[in-house]
């Protein structure tokens, strides 16, 4: 058996507010939130002379992206063995690119 489902009554008053504009479609507003146009009409009588709760809205806002800082003077190092010596090299880690160039350069 299927179960009716329940609406808080702001959420109806909004419907209902929604469909109280000129030149608006009662199936229209019902299908947009996914109620049966004949509930909804059920509703008008009950929530039409209710003033409209404000519901919570989105603000637009401008969001600046913030560049991450970077430490000044961290390097990368990487040991190379090579037989009984190892190479050192020391990498800028601001420079993560030059340093993938130069490890793919060793490969070769």
């Amino acid at each position: 058996m299927r179960q009716r489902k329940s609406y808080p009554k702001s959420f109806k008053n909004q419907v209902v507010q929604e469909c109280a504009q000129p030149g608006v479609s009662v199936a229209a507003i019902a299908i947009r939130h996914g109620i049966n146009p004949n509930v909804v009409r059920r509703w008008i009588p009950l929530y039409r002379d209710q003033q409209a709760v404000a519901l919570p809205a989105f603000i637009p806002m401008k969001v600046t992206p913030v560049e991450p800082k970077q430490k000044i003077g961290v390097s990368a190092i990487i040991e190379l063995p090579l037989g009984e010596q190892s190479i050192t090299v020391k990498w800028p880690t601001s420079d993560p690119d030059g340093c993938a160039r130069f490890v793919r350069g060793l490969a070769l």
